[in-house]
């Protein structure tokens, strides 16, 4: 079901972005520590990151017709 498949993307996506965010700052520490926290300056200037929470798509809810008209349309009988 695609509701299914968003909800697991979604959280692959959540997945990778808490593993994205973990190697920013260990890469940022390194780099501090190696040049100067000065000479490195702030985290957003060394790796700015997109927050696409905001891009998020919006899915509808899967109703009966939709699921019909799926099986209907790749003649599909489910017994």
């Amino acid at each position: 079901m695609p509701i299914e498949f968003y909800a697991a993307y979604e959280g692959y996506q959540e997945k990778q972005f808490e593993q994205t965010k973990i190697m920013r700052f260990a890469s940022f520490r390194v780099a501090e520590s190696m040049a100067g926290s000065k000479a490195i300056g702030s985290i957003e200037r060394f790796w700015p990151m997109l927050d696409d929470k905001d891009n998020k798509k919006e899915i509808e809810p899967m109703t009966k017709d939709r699921y019909d008209a799926i099986l209907q349309r790749h003649n599909l009988k489910i017994k």
